[in-house]
């Protein structure tokens, strides 16, 4: 009797001695999980080349946000080279990064690398510019709308009867292609508005801007307005036109139209002081946090919209005090 007592007591300490070490490596495994679920989220925003505070408001939008989901951001500048910025996107995949953010510099040549990207498991978000290849969401301006309500204001400043240079940014961008298309996609309406040329900078820098302003300056020294795709052109072009002794402000006998896109501070000035006509201001600042909230609900399994298109204010120099508060421009500088 005593060795049936004996045995019950050993099998209720075992059974006892199984729960626990059941619950303790069910505790060990929970505990697993959570510090899982709280390692740091990574996410990284690869912009083409910082040569517009537009990218550094963007970069702003994107880092303000994460801060605030307790995310790790991580910024790449590949500085306008294709290749550093595919490999770049590849480094941050070895790293280990949950979902990166892409601004192409080509969007076509990009293609390959961004597939390669998603289907090593990391998400791609592209904004401001449409990149080939399989993305889980394009963040960007409506920009042909953004070039067509320039064309309207610069039609509405200097009527029906004007001579107008489109000087566009660089050909593979997706923004000036389309910005040019909105515009001409208005002029076209007009008979009596010649579209004098429709040149490409090349390249985002003043020493472009100036020269391709200057050559066409040399046989159309009558030229009534220059639209231009971007405002990262447009102080070559202030500079062109001073250099041809175009030095009226708005209004004034001898001043050329200046009409862009972006927004940025410098411009902004311009405007102020009666140099530049008007912009089309876009959100930058919001593009970016939009896209770590894209990317939040994405990684939480949630449904992200493929596209997402903005609006933007045209701003002259009769709304922009009225604007001043809402500017990316004045915020960013």
């Amino acid at each position: 009797m005593k060795k049936r007592i004996l045995a019950a007591i050993l099998c209720l300490t075992m059974c006892i001695s199984l729960v626990a070490c059941s619950s303790g490596n069910k505790e060990k495994k929970e505990s697993d999980s959570k510090d899982k679920k709280e390692e740091t989220v990574k996410v990284a925003f690869s912009i083409p080349e910082m040569f517009s505070t537009f990218w550094e408001a963007c970069w702003y939008g994107f880092e303000k946000q994460a801060k605030e989901y307790g995310w790790e951001a991580t910024l790449l500048d590949p500085q306008g080279d294709l290749e550093l910025q595919m490999s770049q996107l590849q480094s941050q995949v070895t790293k280990g990064v949950d979902a990166i953010g892409v601004a192409p510099i080509e969007n076509e040549a990009i293609g390959p690398a961004l597939t390669t990207v998603n289907e090593a498991g990391v998400p791609v978000f592209c904004v401001d510019r449409r990149g080939e290849g399989e993305v889980v969401s394009t963040l960007e301006t409506d920009n042909v709308k953004a070039g067509e309500a320039m064309a309207k204001q610069l039609v509405k400043d200097y009527g029906e009867d004007v001579d107008v240079l489109i000087i566009q940014g660089v050909l593979s961008d997706t923004p000036t292609l389309d910005r040019t298309q909105g515009v001409k996609n208005i002029l076209k309406k007009y008979e009596n508005i010649t579209i004098v040329g429709e040149p490409s900078a090349g390249e985002y820098s003043n020493e472009a801007a100036l020269a391709t302003t200057k050559n066409f300056l040399e046989t159309n020294p009558d030229l009534d307005v220059i639209f231009t795709c971007t405002d990262a052109l447009v102080p070559g072009i202030v500079a062109a036109l001073k250099e041809a002794g175009k030095t009226g402000k708005v209004g004034e006998e001898n001043h050329v139209g200046i009409y862009s896109v972006d927004g940025a501070g410098e411009v902004m000035k311009l405007i102020e002081d009666g140099t530049v006509d008007g912009t089309f201001s876009q959100y930058p600042i919001q593009f970016g946090i939009d896209t770590v909230k894209s990317m939040k609900t994405y990684l939480d399994g949630g449904e992200v919209e493929e596209k997402v298109y903005y609006d933007g204010d045209v701003v002259t120099k009769e709304n922009i005090d009225e604007l001043r508060d809402d500017l990316w421009g004045f915020i960013i500088g």
